[in-house]
């Protein structure tokens, strides 16, 4: 091959390749870290990118017919920026959520988690996940004033039909009344969630506390820990705000 050739050839390799970079640094920048930073109706996460063999960073928004929704994962809109970023730039709310792996049990998105903690979400966007669930959140609070607390702070609510359970504790025990609150609810499987909506935001963790179908009752000794585990892998991935998983 002439040098003329060779130096043709290369040119063309050169541009080629760098093409795929350009279009994802268009839609997607980085942090000083390296972790992929993506915008969501004006919340700004950071996410690090992972292996084909993990896909526990996924995305959700809603179909343009709106109905149903559509899902895909960081590695998909990092492979095929220019189909997946303009999905989320016109979505009127978007769902991020990530979670452990067989290949990294023990942390999400990098950050340590305690025992039972196993993922955590947010949405950004106009609709929220808090809304259908108020006037139960409401009715289990004014339950749980008058209700003692366990040894580790938390109210007890079963529902015997489910069968499930609600706890609430007051973090501020001493004015119950005004005191905000965590609501968490618990399965028969096993697993529980806390969910909170602040300024445009939706936050979520969820963890295992137990194996319930065989006998185990929740590990509320556990659950502080595990909130607060939860907590910080949230404010690890939204950029430049708090997480509150609290409410009034």
């Amino acid at each position: 091959m002439s040098t003329i050739w060779k130096s043709a050839v290369l040119t063309v390799l050169v541009a080629t390749s760098s093409i795929p970079i350009a279009r994802c640094e268009e839609a997607i920048s980085r942090a000083a870290d390296g972790r992929y930073l993506v915008d969501l109706n004006g919340v700004i996460v950071a996410l690090p990118g992972e292996s084909p063999q993990d896909t526990q960073i996924g995305f959700w928004i809603p179909k343009p017919s709106g109905t149903g929704v559509d899902h895909f994962y960081l590695r998909d809109l990092v492979r095929d920026p220019g189909r997946y970023a303009p999905m989320l730039r016109s979505s009127a709310w978007t769902d991020v959520s990530a979670g452990t792996s067989l290949n990294h049990p023990h942390e999400i998105i990098g950050i340590p988690v305690v025992a039972g903690v196993n993922k955590v979400g947010i949405r950004a966007g106009g609709e929220n996940y808090c809304d259908p669930m108020q006037a139960d959140w409401a009715r289990y609070r004014q339950l749980a004033l008058a209700m003692p607390t366990d040894q580790y702070g938390w109210t007890r609510q079963d529902n015997e039909r489910n069968p499930s359970s609600l706890f609430i504790k007051f973090l501020d025990s001493g004015n119950r009344a005004k005191s905000r609150y965590y609501p968490l609810s618990c399965g028969f499987s096993g697993t529980c969630s806390i969910f909170a909506c602040h300024d445009n935001l939706s936050a979520w963790v969820s963890f295992f506390s137990s194996n319930k179908p065989k006998g185990e009752d929740y590990a509320v000794k556990d659950f502080d820990r595990q909130i607060a585990s939860g907590i910080k892998v949230l404010e690890n991935m939204v950029l430049n705000r708090s997480v509150d998983l609290s409410h009034h």
